[in-house]
């Protein structure tokens, strides 16, 4: 995971520093935070073997933040 973070974090703080100024782009980078999250989810389960590619999504998030993921909102 921290591998993974590390590797995205630069790409996170480029869109960060290109649209985190505008208010009004609030909702959409909301909505990539999501879907980053998301396939960092999918990634972790298909790694781990897991049948349901859902399963602990928050304990996965919860793994991520705490590597130093970055959030474009907020």
């Amino acid at each position: 995971m921290n591998k993974m973070v590390e590797e995205v974090n630069p790409k996170i703080q480029g869109w960060k520093n290109d649209y985190g100024f505008d208010s009004f782009a609030d909702k959409f980078l909301n909505k990539i935070d999501w879907y980053i999250r998301k396939r960092l989810t999918l990634f972790w389960n298909k790694k781990s073997n897991r049948r349901n590619k859902h399963s602990k999504s928050k304990q996965i998030a919860m793994a991520a933040q705490f590597a130093g993921l970055k959030k474009l909102v907020g």
